[in-house]
């Protein structure tokens, strides 16, 4: 696994959380410990300046591991607060953009701050990268699935990686595959892509209008797992997951089996592009990355189906 592709937040905490509920927790934790350790080697070069956590280990009381640091963590009163009030007391005069994921550097696994870089294609490149393991068989070799989800019928994908389930949805439900408005094209101007993902996230405040309680990033580092359980009830049967090992997650989830369970909405995909990943909140280079990886691997085709790779217009620089 490359450690700058953890910018992207999503593209990691997906497949850890279905790794999880198919009772994969060593090996998981094992994955999270490694890039704990890697995480230190490198952030001792900047402790003066990113948030960081205090101790060299994970919160052993958070859902998931390494999915909510707040409590060992240098900034981790701010993880309890409003994050626009946290915003409000860091206006930089300049006008700079206040970079969360510096500030809140490693409250989760995948929310690290990797440097300045804008290479938004190379950066979607290593996000998909990172995700393959030996069950990847190549394009189209996983089976054919179809949502039940929201204002869209008979909506199709082939689950070719285990994180295909969220990440294609969630895509959807943002507008970001490649056919339903986004240019792929249009990564290549840094400064045209980061006001698109900051227009993305005012239209999403604006149809919402999340209040500051919903903004708290403890409260949503804590939400990821719950969302990743509700998108396996928005599946038709038969896929792999079956809910959350831990019963207080498929609680909150609203999940008791796979014909009683509640499905993820539009809502819950807006809200965790918005505060979960604290990326428009916490900085839009991190949206703009986030909107890059989704766009960059997969498409809308003909027929509700979400293709990938070279089923699409553009396909990035990796083996399918």
């Amino acid at each position: 696994m490359r450690y700058g592709v953890s910018q992207h937040g999503l593209v990691l905490v997906v497949w850890q959380i279905w790794a999880g509920a198919n009772d994969a927790t060593e090996c998981n934790e094992e994955r999270a410990t490694n890039m704990l350790q890697l995480e230190f080697t490198r952030m001792k070069a900047r402790d003066d300046v990113c948030g960081h956590l205090l101790v060299e280990e994970c919160d052993p009381e958070a859902y998931y591991p390494c999915s909510n640091n707040c409590r060992f963590h240098t900034n981790g009163r701010d993880c309890f607060r409003p994050l626009p009030d946290i915003l409000a007391e860091y206006v930089d005069p300049t006008g700079a953009e206040f970079d969360g994921y510096c500030y809140f550097n490693w409250t989760a696994n995948w929310l690290t701050y990797s440097g300045p870089s804008l290479d938004f294609e190379q950066g979607a490149i290593d996000g998909i990268l990172s995700l393959r393991d030996s069950s990847y068989s190549g394009l189209n070799s996983g089976p054919l699935i179809t949502y039940r989800f929201e204002g869209v019928e008979n909506l199709t994908t082939h689950l070719d990686l285990d994180h295909y389930l969220y990440d294609d949805l969630y895509a959807y439900s943002l507008g970001f595959l490649q056919g339903q408005g986004l240019e792929p094209a249009w990564m290549k101007n840094t400064s045209l892509w980061i006001a698109l993902s900051k227009q993305r996230c005012d239209e999403i405040q604006a149809k919402y209008n999340f209040t500051k309680d919903d903004l708290i990033l403890s409260e949503w580092l804590d939400r990821n797992i719950v969302i990743a359980v509700m998108t396996g009830c928005s599946t038709e049967w038969p896929h792999p997951w079956n809910g959350s090992t831990n019963p207080a997650i498929n609680e909150m989830a609203g999940w008791r089996s796979s014909t009683d369970c509640k499905p993820v909405t539009h809502r819950e995909y807006a809200k965790h592009f918005y505060a979960t990943e604290v990326k428009c909140l916490l900085g839009h280079r991190n949206s703009a990355a986030d909107m890059a990886y989704s766009n960059s691997r997969a498409c809308l085709l003909d027929g509700n189906h979400i293709g990938h790779f070279s089923e699409c217009p553009y396909s990035p620089g990796v083996d399918f």
